[in-house]
């Protein structure tokens, strides 16, 4: 286990009865508040409560004192059992978050699998924070934020991730001889290799193209006025060179909209691509490829392709908070339902992603 410097206690001379109560709690009936509050099945109940439970032994023992949840085996079954009230826990620190995580890969667990696990104790930190167990200055400390009950959907909510074999038939839909064909596949690739949103793809200027220690980059503002740096893979690269370059430009050089219309008789046009021809683009090639319907909830949509681009990245050993950068999301969770796992789990994302 990481060792830590020792930590000064914080001072929990709390004045009001009701905070005293507060404090006072079972650290037991805090878990089950937070697995109550944020797990929505059972098996997301058992993950959630295993990954808490680590990080209680562990939190324990490096604050000096005894873990703080003890495990006993029924055979192949493992249970938990929380030490303690809930005081101790306004004298949890980041440093411990960070220590919590290497020591989690020293015990084998891979870098996806560790990030889902400090996922779990920030979620249950922000329960904590909820209920007035964590202070202010400690919350800001640690970079959690009121837990917030989602609220259940009664819709099933649409949208896809293409498979490696659908991701070809895709990409071998655009006709390379073409201009509009050339256009098409970069556009497509920066979907699905830099996980672009729609406005993004058609807001796309070229200097929004910049090279940095020999590597191509994407920097610009995206939602919320954000800036954004997505790394260029390799083959969106390729594709964006091909398509500028039949239209006579640079990649780094000059400036205006990357995506130019091309006109019925494959001829360029002057004006940038909207939001809709984009997205209007994205739902043809998913027809033409044989993937979905040309309308309705099922046709393909650039979103799609995010989609695609974040479960890649992740299913080849991407680690969650880099798909979150590069995805520009604030949410981790938000992270998450792109991928569409909850409970599982160098460089960019990009880098991992391959088909």
């Amino acid at each position: 286990m990481t060792d830590l410097p020792a930590i000064r206690a914080t001072d929990l001379t709390i004045r009001r009865p009701r905070q005293r109560a507060v404090l006072a709690r079972d650290l037991g009936a805090e878990v089950e508040a937070a697995l109550q509050a944020a797990a929505r099945s059972a098996h997301t109940a058992r993950a959630y409560r295993q990954s808490i439970a680590l990080f209680l032994h562990f939190v324990g023992e490096a604050l000096g004192g005894e873990p703080l949840a003890v495990a006993s085996k029924d055979g192949v079954k493992t249970t938990w059992a929380f030490v303690g009230r809930v005081d101790v826990l306004r004298r949890i620190e980041p440093g411990h978050l960070a220590s919590f995580r290497a020591w989690r890969e020293a015990q084998g667990d891979s870098a996806n699998t560790a990030s889902v696990r400090v996922y779990a104790v920030c979620t249950f930190l922000a329960v904590c924070y909820r209920d007035g167990i964590i202070s202010d200055t400690q919350a800001q400390r640690l970079g959690v934020r009121v837990y917030k009950q989602r609220q259940k959907r009664d819709y099933k909510p649409t949208g896809r991730r293409l498979t490696r074999e659908e991701v070809r038939m895709l990409q071998a839909a655009a006709n390379l001889a073409t201009i509009k064909g050339l256009r098409d596949r970069a556009l497509l690739d920066l979907g699905l290799y830099a996980g672009l949103r729609c406005d993004e793809l058609a807001s796309l200027d070229l200097g929004d193209l910049k090279q940095d220690a020999g590597r191509w980059w994407i920097i610009f503002q995206g939602k919320g006025q954000k800036t954004r740096k997505v790394k260029l893979h390799d083959q969106a690269y390729n594709s964006l060179v091909a398509w500028l370059s039949a239209t006579g430009r640079v990649p780094g050089q000059g400036s205006g909209p990357v995506f130019l219309a091309v006109n019925k008789g494959d001829a360029l046009g002057s004006t940038a691509l909207n939001t809709s021809s984009v997205n209007r683009l994205v739902s043809e090639y998913g027809v033409k490829a044989g993937l979905a319907p040309a309308t309705g909830g099922n046709r393909l949509s650039p979103h799609d392709l995010r989609r695609t681009f974040a479960r890649n990245a992740y299913d080849n050993g991407a680690p969650l908070p880099a798909i979150q950068r590069a995805l520009g999301h604030a949410d981790i969770g938000t992270t998450m339902t792109y991928i569409g796992a909850d409970d599982s789990d160098t460089g960019g994302a990009v880098d991992f992603v391959r088909y």
